[in-house]
């Protein structure tokens, strides 16, 4: 087997750890993978389905990619059972550990659970792990570069280093943010310097972006970040009250757009969002509403706390946006 027998990601960032898997499948020397992603910080984080995969052949020919997130939340008994159930793999089945916790200056988080391993020291001596603190300023240069090769898109001078200072450093929000380039850039696959204006003018996901990200498969790390970066802020900034009078703007927009009417704003906008306002239709509308007129009582009527009116106002949102045929987290 020339591929590794397991890999070890350490990185906080989905985005990017979704890139590295996907490359590493693609140069495995196998196609047809079947990815089962498993959540190491669920109720039962490693089920009998995971050890069944791991441990047992299949009498199917399909190779199994068995995706662990947030790893690092293990604890030695884990790693025990997997450091002696990983020694016996078959090329059928490829385990990917990662560890998804904070990095602290540039030394890469390994709990020490996992550092004593025998698999972990195996995974060191011969490479098998990649790692990265995520995104900042120098390599969203590459990032942004790898994203152009692969939409086959080109800049007008100037306008490539524009958008890399212009991108979020947080890899999910920043692949949204370049969604929204590459419909500006059009037929002629072009990007010019006044699409950067189409990017956030923050760091922080604006009102526009976390509303585009709650109908997008795997941003929802992005919506939970800002809600929990919401948390721990003053009462001054927090942001339910501003959410909800935005929403009641939105649903307004929505509710004309599926009507057939036209609302004023940006037409690139509204031709953006008019998939989402006909998928919703008057019910969804009528949904939106009663999930920020909900948020606004519970928090009034002491019913809520603050942070309970807030998850539950973003779980119903992503419930709402969300296609119904997305049903799990990848």
């Amino acid at each position: 087997m020339t591929r590794p027998r397991f890999f070890f990601l350490v990185c906080p960032d989905p985005q990017l750890l979704k890139a590295q898997i996907d490359e590493r499948l693609r140069t495995s020397g196998q196609d047809g993978w079947e990815r089962k992603p498993f959540w190491a910080d669920d109720e039962e984080p490693l089920p009998q389905t995971f050890w069944t995969d791991l441990t047992i052949k299949s009498l199917f020919p399909q190779p199994k990619a068995l995706i662990l997130r947030r790893a690092h939340t293990l604890k030695a008994d884990y790693w025990d059972k997997l450091d002696a159930s990983v020694k016996g793999l078959g090329s059928d089945i490829y385990p990917f550990f990662c560890l998804e916790g904070a990095w602290s200056g540039k030394k890469a988080p390994i709990p020490p659970a996992l550092s004593r391993r025998g698999l972990f020291k195996k995974a060191k001596n011969e490479g098998w792990i990649w790692e990265s603190p995520g995104l900042d300023q120098r390599s969203l240069t590459d990032f942004v570069k790898g994203w152009a090769a692969k939409t086959g898109l080109t800049f007008e001078p100037g306008a490539g280093q524009a958008l890399t200072h212009a991108l979020p450093t947080d890899a999910v929000a920043a692949r949204l943010e370049l969604d929204k380039i590459e419909l500006a850039a059009g037929d002629a696959k072009v990007v010019r310097k006044e699409h950067v204006s189409l990017v956030a003018r923050t760091g922080e996901m604006p009102f526009f972006d976390l509303m585009d990200a709650l109908g997008q498969p795997g941003a929802e790390a992005s919506v939970w970040k800002r809600v929990i970066d919401d948390h721990s802020k003053s009462a001054k900034d927090q942001m339910l009250f501003n959410l909800i009078g935005f929403l009641a703007s939105q649903a307004r927009m929505y509710w004309m757009l599926a009507h057939g009417e036209k609302p004023a704003g940006n037409p690139y906008m509204l031709q953006k969002k008019a998939p989402v306002a006909k998928r919703l239709g008057a019910a969804g509308v009528a949904r939106m509403i009663d999930l920020a007129m909900e948020a606004e009582l519970s928090l009034k009527t002491g019913e809520r706390k603050y942070e309970e009116a807030l998850d539950m106002l973003m779980a119903g949102l992503i419930d709402l946006f969300r296609p119904k045929q997305q049903l799990r987290r990848h």
